[in-house]
């Protein structure tokens, strides 16, 4: 979500990545991955952009639907519409979802192999206490 606050508050103010980017010390390309959630923000650069923007840090990191009113030289001021907020938070949780039904498939294939292995697993134990003559099982599963 931090991302796309960015995005917006960034576009809002009519700045361009490269200026922020600039303001920053890094290149568009390193910035760009920033908005898009592909780079992890810093203590450190998570204050410089929220100073850029003139926002408190905090309001990038809030899952709350926030009304911003910016000012250029403290005489005019403008609000986010709150249905784009709405959106944003929407579409994230969206996001959110399908990253979980992603994680719950893998652990269910990862579950399924767990349980092929055991069975192979138990298979060789047999196998090797026919040929063997001993009791392998106890000691095998026990550790």
């Amino acid at each position: 979500m931090t991302g796309q606050k960015l995005r917006l508050l960034r576009e809002f103010r009519n700045y361009s990545q490269e200026y922020i980017a600039e303001k920053l010390g890094i290149t568009q390309h390193a910035y760009s991955r920033i908005e898009n959630n592909l780079t992890k923000l810093t203590a450190e650069r998570l204050g410089r952009l929220a100073a850029i923007l003139n926002i408190p840090p905090l309001e990038l990191l809030s899952d709350k639907e926030p009304v911003i009113s910016f000012s250029d030289s403290g005489s005019s001021a403008a609000s986010i519409k709150e249905d784009h907020w709405k959106e944003i938070i929407e579409n994230t949780r969206q996001l959110y979802g399908q990253v979980i039904c992603g994680k719950d498939e893998k652990i269910a294939f990862l579950e399924n192999e767990i349980r092929a292995l055991r069975k192979e697993r138990d298979k060789i134990i047999l196998l090797v206490e026919k040929l063997t003559g001993t009791n392998v099982h106890a000691a095998v599963v026990g550790s």
